[in-house]
């Protein structure tokens, strides 16, 4: 089943309607945790992580965008690639004889 939380309050909320009259350790154990780390999401010490939203049935929709200013893509645009560093020769030791 999938839920919709909008902030760390509401999934907190959310956490609590869903773990009902179990204890903190079983419902520790069912969402894959140890209860030490339920009880610091519960008193805002940490922060639900993936494993948690995952295990009530959220996925993560982060999307990242780079968008270049005006002078950062002038700078990209005037820079040419840089030629690669020669190799340095290695001399291999020899057997004498």
């Amino acid at each position: 089943m999938a839920y919709k939380a909008l902030t760390v309050e509401q999934l907190l909320d959310l956490m609590k309607q869903i773990q009902g009259d179990k204890t903190n350790t079983q419902f520790a154990a069912d969402l894959g945790i140890s209860k030490q780390y339920l009880c610091d999401i519960y008193n805002r010490r940490k922060v639900p992580s993936g494993t948690v939203s995952g295990a009530l049935g959220f996925t993560a929709r982060v999307e990242t965008r780079y968008v270049p200013s005006a002078t950062a893509a002038s700078k990209e645009m005037s820079r040419a690639p840089a030629a690669p560093k020669p190799k340095a020769a290695r001399s291999r030791k020899r057997d004498s004889g």
